[in-house]
């Protein structure tokens, strides 16, 4: 169950609300008695390593970065000469 608590007091104690939230508690912030906002703690997934596509080949590449396709950057080209 969530913790309510009034904004004025959200104000003065907040870093002590953002360590209560970032310990698994959920804080409604209100505004003159009603509900206006909700504190709850960030859920961060892990990056999925790299996908493998196919086997080792002769140059030991194993795998294909998911952003091997994308456009270089302009800093990127200038080192390549571009």
């Amino acid at each position: 169950m969530a913790s309510s608590v009034a904004l004025s007091e959200a104000q003065a104690h907040l870093g002590e609300l953002l360590d209560r939230a970032e310990h698994g508690e959920e804080i409604v912030i209100e505004r003159e008695g009603r509900p206006a906002m909700k504190l709850v703690p960030v859920v961060v997934e892990k990056p999925t390593p790299a996908r493998r596509i196919g086997g080792q080949n002769l140059l030991g590449i194993t795998y294909i970065a998911p952003d091997f396709d994308e456009p270089m950057s302009d800093e990127e080209l200038k080192e390549w000469g571009y």
